[in-house]
């Protein structure tokens, strides 16, 4: 069974980097000190495989710092290298760093992810994955951090993965602008902190590949046409120039389960008025769904024009050429992008009152799908599939908010299944300490032979929760997940642990 990703898991770590915007410029009020802090890590290591294979697996994740040495956070490991272009998994991290010196230090972790892919379940059997680290760090001044040690993969759930290896890792520091709790609407909040404009958008993006005469599949069988959907998140380092993070998934044709990360950076020249002309250089991992890219590298170039519909929303038409480093996979593409771009505004308040706080929801999740259809699986058909994912919710005002979610198989026999849905929810109190919560998405799926046709589908779910304190709740919810043109139907059961920050958007 080959690969099936969809994107939207990894495009969570592009939501949680929005919403830490990074602070590139000078603070305007209060020590940098006194800031909450964040990471992104991106490390490489090469996994043991049975018959001597070896597959050499990036890493990225982002984290946000709880205390001085405690980090809690999601991530993506891929692969890069060897011949299983598409292994991806998703999971949730711990890492605790402590000093030794001003340069060096002692680092450990803990990484619980799902996923898998080129191999299906024989590899990575249910998909749950356990990964510990410990290594030396060195500090290279403000940038950031280095760490060498050795880390252990294992794949518990049946998988044949099971392997110690070496590691190196960079962790790169940021300003978050995330606190704990919901936000207080009040005027007289005086705890506004000054930070340089920064602008970043979110886009959501709908990519026709054209792939090149003559490239096979893994099989090889004619590669044909497919269709991706995904989020594209930019991060303007100046006015003109960005870093990108770009994922996506098959949502149209006949290779249901590939995805693609790719990160890297452009630049963005004005036309006119609202309209502007873009070009970028991205490198990343990616594969599944039969499509031939070897080990899994990739590289994307692209040129896009721009306009804004407002002065926030914006369309973006670009095209671009895609190809795998070491697989004969090579496409043309035309995208379409609509999205919103934040930050860029005047923070010159010198009243101290500046925009409200927004709130934002991030979930640990655990869903459980039943059979409701007799051809919802290819195989294992009378067993259920749990998940394990990640969801962000972003309130656009108290009860109503917009959601993103990336979700893996971890048990059932369907190690390669990943889903990544964005939509619409609505959160009500009834009391002090409980809610009612409701939500509609849509998005890509598939994988570990759930039969998802395309790879399009739809959920809703409903659910009610008890608040713990302000920012911590627990929530359980009841919903349906169906493939747009595919067999697939299941009843989903969902637990979920979530943490409520506030986000301060414009400084």
């Amino acid at each position: 069974m080959t690969l099936c990703k969809s994107a939207i898991g990894p495009l969570l770590l592009a939501a949680l980097l929005i919403l830490s915007a990074p602070a590139y410029g000078a603070l305007r009020s209060t020590d940098c000190a006194d800031l909450p802090k964040g990471a992104v890590k991106l490390s490489f290591e090469e996994f043991s495989l049975p018959n001597n294979e070896h597959m050499g697996m990036a890493g990225l994740g982002v984290s946000h710092n709880f205390t001085e040495n405690l980090s809690l956070g999601v991530g993506s490991w891929m692969a890069v290298r060897g011949e299983r272009g598409g292994f991806i998994t998703l999971g949730i991290s711990g890492d605790l760093h402590y000093p030794i010196s001003e340069t060096l230090g002692v680092e450990s972790g803990l990484f619980v992810g799902a996923g898998g892919g080129r191999g299906g379940y024989t590899l990575s059997g249910g998909g749950l994955m356990l990964h510990t680290h410990a290594g030396l760090t060195c500090a290279t001044g403000s940038v950031g951090r280095v760490a060498l040690g050795v880390s252990a993969v294992d794949f518990p759930k049946g998988g044949t993965i099971s392997s110690v290896q070496p590691y190196l890792s960079f962790t790169m520091p940021f300003t978050s602008l995330l606190e704990s709790g919901w936000s207080q609407q009040s005027p007289d909040d005086t705890r506004r902190w000054r930070v340089a404009p920064n602008v970043h958008s979110l886009a959501v993006v709908v990519r026709g590949l054209r792939v090149s005469q003559g490239v096979l599949t893994d099989t090889g069988g004619a590669q044909g046409n497919f269709t991706l959907l995904g989020i594209e998140w930019r991060n303007y380092l100046d006015e003109r120039w960005y870093a990108k993070l770009e994922t996506e998934g098959a949502a149209g044709g006949s290779s249901t389960g590939y995805m693609q990360i790719l990160a890297g950076g452009g630049l963005r020249l004005p036309l006119a008025e609202k309209l502007s002309a873009s070009a970028d250089l991205s490198v990343g991992g990616g594969g599944g769904g039969g499509v031939a890219t070897g080990g899994g590298l990739l590289f994307d170039g692209s040129i896009g024009v721009q306009y804004f519909l407002t002065s926030n929303l914006f369309a973006d038409v670009s095209g671009a050429w895609l190809t795998a480093s070491k697989g004969s996979f090579e496409a043309t593409s035309l995208a379409f992008k609509l999205g919103y771009q934040l930050g860029g505004k005047s923070s010159n308040h010198h009243d101290g009152a500046g925009s409200a706080p927004a709130d934002v929801r991030i979930r640990v999740v655990n869903q459980t799908y039943l059979q409701a259809s007799d051809l919802w699986r290819s195989h294992h058909a009378d067993q259920r599939v749990d998940n394990l994912g990640v969801q962000i919710d972003y309130f656009l005002e108290r009860d109503w908010y917009a959601t993103g979610q990336g979700l893996a198989a971890y048990s059932g026999d369907a190690g390669a299944y990943m889903t990544g849905l964005i939509g619409a929810g609505c959160r009500k109190k009834i009391d002090n300490h409980i809610f009612l919560n409701g939500e509609a998405l849509g998005g890509a799926a598939g994988g570990g032979g759930l039969a998802m046709g395309s790879g399009l589908v739809w959920q809703g779910n409903i659910g009610v929760g008890y608040e713990i304190n302000p920012s911590l709740s627990a929530l359980a919810t009841a919903g349906r997940l169906q493939a747009v043109n595919g067999d697939f139907k299941a009843n989903v059961i969902g637990l979920s642990l979530n943490y409520l920050f506030k986000y301060h958007p414009e400084q």
